[in-house]
């Protein structure tokens, strides 16, 4: 454990921004330290692409060294934490939190998601903040992606949460937890996948409860 300042660093899923973490941060102790960047800026290439251990990298590069560090995400954010936790050094992160996360995610499934946004108009992104291109790419990062031989390189801490509505993602969520050593799956009864919108004021909840528990445990 690092010591210093507790420092969060929230990272959102494809088709929304940093700010969907907003609500969550507000509903936090004031002396934790929250910061929520954005994946397009973290993973984005410049022929417009996601590059998901890019991403991983460039958020062990934001991470202050002189503070103990959680890593929290959801959906593709969830799997840059992942990736990141697993390429990271020894002390350099202090807990994982990853929700509604995926591990070699169907591409069936991902395909679905594409097509469907890809039909939709520029507008439809407008609600999110994220362009449709930037979406577009977060979902092929998303399906090209494959976890399974970094989760046994994770030694921190770790939560694994999943909406007990989120059925597309619970059998990811178990694989998940399985691979890591010592993981904590938590099934969140009555909540989908994006529960930090629909009900920040309980994911903030449960963060403050896992996060001291976790740290205690070191």
């Amino acid at each position: 454990m690092t010591g210093g300042m507790l420092e969060l660093i929230f990272l959102h899923g494809a088709g929304e921004t940093a700010s969907a973490w907003d609500e969550v941060i507000a509903s936090l102790p004031e002396d934790w330290t929250c910061r929520a960047p954005e994946l397009a800026q973290l993973g984005g290439t410049e022929s417009g692409g996601f590059d998901l251990e890019a991403a991983a990298q460039s958020v062990l590069g934001i991470a202050d060294p002189d503070a103990t560090t959680v890593l929290c995400g959801l959906s593709l954010g969830a799997m840059t934490a992942t990736a990141a936790a697993a390429a990271a050094r020894p002390a350099e992160i202090d807990v994982l939190v990853a929700s509604g996360a995926q591990v070699r995610p169907p591409k069936w499934m991902m395909r679905v998601q594409w097509h469907i946004s890809a039909r939709l108009p520029d507008s439809a992104f407008t609600g999110y903040g994220s362009t449709k291109a930037e979406t577009l790419a977060m979902y092929e990062a998303v399906e090209a992606a494959d976890l399974r031989d970094s989760l046994g390189d994770i030694t921190v801490p770790t939560a694994v949460w999943c909406g007990s509505r989120d059925i597309a993602n619970k059998p990811a969520s178990r694989q998940l937890a399985a691979g890591i050593d010592g993981a904590e799956l938590r099934i969140v009864s009555g909540m989908g996948h994006d529960w930090h919108r629909s009900h920040p004021h309980a994911f903030a909840a449960h963060l403050r409860e896992f996060i001291p528990a976790a740290l205690r445990r070191g």
